[in-house]
């Protein structure tokens, strides 16, 4: 069914990958890229207990209180 477009995506990609491998391509230097998991890791996870207080029921709500940052890496 979807066949034709998907042999010419991979017959252009094929394309591309020969021409790279010739003498005269252009060389992208190598970027070292900024670790952005521990951030977003650690935002995702302050959304979360907020939704998590929004949505909880009153009895449960008052939780212990969350570590700072230096005693939550330490353990």
């Amino acid at each position: 069914m979807y066949s034709l477009p998907i042999t010419l995506i991979l017959a252009q990609r094929a394309a591309e990958e020969a021409r790279s491998a010739l003498p005269g391509a252009p060389v992208v230097p190598h970027v070292d890229r900024v670790p952005v998991a521990p951030r977003t890791r650690r935002a995702v996870a302050g959304g979360l207990r907020h939704l998590a207080d929004v949505v909880a029921p009153r009895s449960v709500r008052a939780h212990a209180p969350v570590l700072s940052g230096a005693c939550r890496d330490a353990g």
